[in-house]
């Protein structure tokens, strides 16, 4: 009897051991959370999701037009600092105005460090010297700012491959006068100095040349 209840107490003791270390890992394992939570910054990175990060939309093809001057305009010219670009025809009864005086807005905004662009969808009519008229009646500044005409389809691939704008001409039947002949985006389009389209911006925003002044920031903190 005495070796058997010796036996029953090193049981006991045993299950009581395994029951205290539980408690003890238990305890450690919440506590744990608890630590980390309170302990000073590991001073390991943190990767957050960055929600206006301009991420790359397209990549522009080269490409060869001609400006407002009849001067050959390529990818090319366009690399080595960001441009901004729209598409507008010089006949557009509509917002074009509208759209060419807020390009006109930004590049007063923005600095000259920054190419602007704007593309004919209509080159059968807007030729250079259009294109220069048009500029002029609308105040442009056009030191740093092409109006590209040229070849249609060479255009299209631009605007709308590459670019990611809509052109699209509007059938005689459906045109509510003469002068009402495409519909096409009125958004403006940022392109990196490595001619990437990077990121999209609606000229009616009220904070627009803050928009793409923080734009800006981000593309030059870029390595």
């Amino acid at each position: 009897m005495p070796e058997e209840a010796a036996s029953a107490k090193a049981g006991i003791a045993w299950m009581l051991l395994g029951l205290l270390l539980a408690l003890i890992f238990t305890n450690i394992l919440f506590r744990g959370g608890d630590d980390r939570e309170g302990s000073e910054p590991s001073g390991q990175p943190i990767i957050q999701n960055e929600t206006n990060a301009l991420h790359v939309i397209s990549q522009v093809q080269p490409f060869s037009l001609v400006n407002q001057d009849n001067q050959t305009v390529t990818l090319t010219n366009l690399l080595g600092k960001p441009w901004l670009a729209d598409i507008i025809f010089t006949r557009c009864p509509t917002f074009c105005p509208v759209l060419t005086k807020t390009m006109g807005g930004l590049r007063e905004g923005v600095g000259d460090n920054i190419t602007f662009v704007s593309l004919t969808t209509d080159p059968g009519f807007d030729t250079p010297s259009v294109l220069k008229a048009f500029a002029a009646t609308n105040e442009c500044d056009t030191a740093n700012w092409h109006f590209l005409t040229g070849p249609k389809a060479d255009l299209m691939k631009l605007a709308v491959d590459d670019l990611k704008f809509v052109s699209l001409p509007v059938e005689e039947a459906k045109r509510t006068n003469p002068n009402d002949l495409f519909v096409h985006s009125s958004a403006i389009m940022l392109v990196d100095a490595r001619g990437r389209l990077r990121g999209k911006f609606d000229y009616e925003a009220t904070n627009l040349v803050e928009q793409v002044q923080a734009a800006l920031r981000q593309l030059k903190a870029e390595p």
